[in-house]
């Protein structure tokens, strides 16, 4: 977590739990502060293995090779690797092709649902991502990505995937010795994996140490304009007997070996995932996961990679599957996989850990609103309106105890200078007085203490999942997720040539908000402090936080006239004004008649 997060969120708490305080002070009403204690939820991380062992990277000169492979290999005189072939295929979410060059590897990986920053769909794929390699019987390294494979498509065929058509499968293989090495994937409608079947044929004597790795080096490539932020979400993790084990990346390379089952391996960005999912995790030896972060590119990048180690039984046919994620990290489509893919949603610092399951809630509601409202920017305002009818009871509540209170200031400072030199006494009485009048001293803290969660899930949601990713409001608002950015076409002091107008407005709104409730001419100032103070926080974080904080304060106000004028003090905060007795009118006294 960065620094400016950090900053951000205690600030975030301590405005929150201050804010009640300062509407009294604003009110006239100046209770003592209470400490508030914050224990943070830290993570613990595995220790590390023993590394593996050190292999040289070699090639066979028995196997065919192509202009691929290392240029040390001898290439025999009559075999030579296979014709280099694209297949393109596309579903309802994915367009990807597919190579036979590099042990038969993804070339493109488009997200048909999400665009990238640079125009055109996100794209997942760097070159000769996904591995395949294993000790042969010479001691030496085979990876089957130094060499073409075979295949039956034609080259450039189109193949679309539908409903009437929902699965499709391509078989590469290359002829190693007396046997062959086979690389199946098949590829389904409405999905963003697809499945890999590793399969050894007659290479009992070939394949040695009873095991062969699967892994995806290079990583996920960045697809979000603010490149630091989108970095500071990159990691590669190993989810294994229970436990997740994360890693991120420095300016030198550096890797984790972890023994025991693997229930899968990941690479993440801020939206995007790359997992791979062994459909036996028992068959599994451990993970390595790795990483370097390249600061010297015009745009710094992050590459991770994760091997699974799995195990290899020579027998004429071994047969391994594996399932490969490659799309968003939207929890509802993760869950569905039943492996806790799903973890990762909303898991990088102790805070999203702590609201996750206020998060959890809030999503499925925009989810729900969003069939019927097309604009998420709408669907927000409509749960800022929901939000403040279920919280107007306690509001209400608040507001009548608060307006109590200040009736109550003459009684209460007369009985702080009857009582200054007995402290027991006069809370005796001060309590007595709040009993008799129907006043909780601290009722007027409890709505926005409850807010405060929801204010910071809200926070994690529109910062981190992908439900708002590049979703428009209206106007120059075209990315919830983000600040929105205007334009201005000229400079200003301190803002340069543009601004973020939500956080503006919603800094506004609480002077206006501010206004309401003062009762004291002398604290005119201060109305203007914590305003100005929250556009300076809020001014960086995303268009869809200040847009409901903004339409919040503003049912804040209407709420407050409302209840201001349903409210009488003097009678316990109660709607009916109180009985007072006054002396009955006596008229002018008559003459008498004489």
């Amino acid at each position: 977590m960065d620094k400016r997060t950090i900053i951000g969120i205690v600030l975030i708490v301590v405005i929150t739990l201050l804010m009640p305080l300062y509407q009294r002070w604003i009110a006239g009403d100046r209770p003592p502060r209470e400490p508030v204690d914050v224990q943070d939820t830290l993570i613990t991380t595995r220790d590390t293995t023993p590394a593996l062992p050190e292999v040289k990277e070699e090639m066979l000169s028995e196997i065919p090779v192509t202009d691929t492979a290392r240029q040390d290999i001898q290439t025999p005189a009559v075999q030579e690797g296979g014709e280099i072939k694209t297949i393109h295929i596309e579903n309802n979410v994915v367009a990807f092709s597919w190579s036979t060059a590099d042990g038969g590897n993804p070339t493109s990986w488009e997200l048909l649902n999400y665009k990238s920053f640079r125009g055109g769909n996100v794209d997942l794929i760097r070159e000769n991502s996904l591995q395949i390699n294993f000790l042969n019987s010479d001691g030496r390294e085979f990876n089957l990505n130094d060499y073409n494979l075979y295949s039956n498509f034609m080259n450039g065929q189109q193949v679309s995937l539908t409903p009437e058509r929902p699965e499709y499968e391509i078989t590469f293989y290359l002829p190693v010795r007396e046997g062959r090495i086979e690389k199946i994937v098949r590829f389904y409608y409405n999905r963003y994996s697809f499945d890999l079947i590793v399969q050894f044929r007659n290479l009992q004597n070939y394949v040695i140490n009873r095991k062969y790795f699967v892994g995806w080096k290079k990583g996920l490539p960045s697809t979000e304009a603010n490149i630091s932020d989108d970095l500071s979400y990159s990691r590669a993790y190993t989810y294994m007997a229970e436990e997740l084990i994360n890693m991120d990346a420095s300016d030198k390379y550096a890797e984790e070996d972890f023994n025991g089952r693997v229930d899968w391996a990941a690479i993440r960005t801020k939206y995007f995932l790359l997992s791979l999912i062994p459909s036996e995790p028992a068959q599994t030896n451990g993970a390595t996961i790795g990483g370097v972060k390249h600061e010297d590119k015009i745009r710094p990048e992050k590459e991770f990679n994760i091997t699974i180690d799995s195990r290899y039984e020579p027998v004429a046919l071994y047969s391994d599957t594996f399932k490969v994620y490659l799309g968003p990290l939207d929890y509802y489509i993760l869950n569905k996989y039943d492996v806790e893919l799903e973890s990762l949603v909303m898991n990088k610092d102790w805070y999203e850990r702590l609201f996750r399951p206020i998060s959890l809630l809030i999503i499925p509601a925009f989810k729900f609103l969003h069939r019927f409202i097309p604009n998420y920017g709408l669907v927000i305002i409509v749960f800022s309106i929901l939000i403040k009818l279920v919280l107007h009871p306690l509001t209400k509540k608040s507001y009548q105890s608060m307006s109590e209170m200040q009736y109550l200031q003459p009684k209460m400072t007369e009985m702080r200078e009857k009582y200054k030199d007995d402290p027991q006494r006069m809370n005796k009485e001060m309590m007595k007085l709040y009993k008799e009048h129907g006043v909780n001293p601290l009722g007027g803290c409890l709505p926005m203490l409850l807010q405060m969660p929801v204010l910071f899930a809200l926070f994690i949601v529109f910062r981190s999942t992908i439900q708002l990713r590049g979703q428009p409001f209206a106007l120059w608002i075209d990315d919830l997720s983000g600040p929105d950015t205007l334009n201005l076409g000229f400079s200003l002091p301190f803002f340069g040539d543009s601004i973020h107008v939500l956080p503006i407005l919603m800094g506004i709104t609480m002077i206006w908000q501010s206004k309401m409730s003062m009762t004291d001419p002398k604290q005119k100032l201060m109305i203007y402090f914590m305003p100005i103070f929250m556009i300076f926080i809020f001014y960086s974080l995303p268009s869809g936080l200040n847009l409901y904080y903004a339409v919040f304060n503003l049912l804040s106000m209407a709420q407050t006239r409302y209840i201001k004028k349903k409210t009488h003090p003097g009678n316990g905060g109660s709607e009916q004004p109180a009985e007072v007795s006054t002396p009955a009118r006596q008229g002018k006294p008559r003459r008498k008649k004489k």
